[in-house]
């Protein structure tokens, strides 16, 4: 689980302000309708880190799928495919 956390916050930490709110903001929003969103209040002010640690402790081991998914809906795509290939790694290993 460390390294899925880490994968998530390096590729977070790629993201400039607005890119990073606007993730942040489909976490709260619903990613897809199959992927609860999390609480905006416990998203409110939280940094990067603090994003990861929610989404590991809401989506357990697939917060790596759905951190992929939220970079591709905000157009992310490079992103979201080195985040892919690298969470696909780690797991194999």
């Amino acid at each position: 689980m460390d390294a899925t956390k880490n994968l998530i916050s390096e590729a977070l930490e790629q993201l400039m302000s607005a890119e990073f709110k606007t993730f942040v903001w489909h976490l709260w929003n619903g990613v897809s309708a199959d992927i609860e969103a999390i609480p905006r209040s416990a998203l409110e002010n939280a940094d990067r880190q603090d994003v990861v640690d929610r989404m590991v402790q809401k989506y357990s081991t697939n917060a790596g799928t759905v951190a992929v998914q939220v970079l591709l809906n905000i157009h992310q795509n490079d992103l979201a495919k080195r985040l892919d290939v690298k969470l696909q790694k780690a797991n194999s290993s």
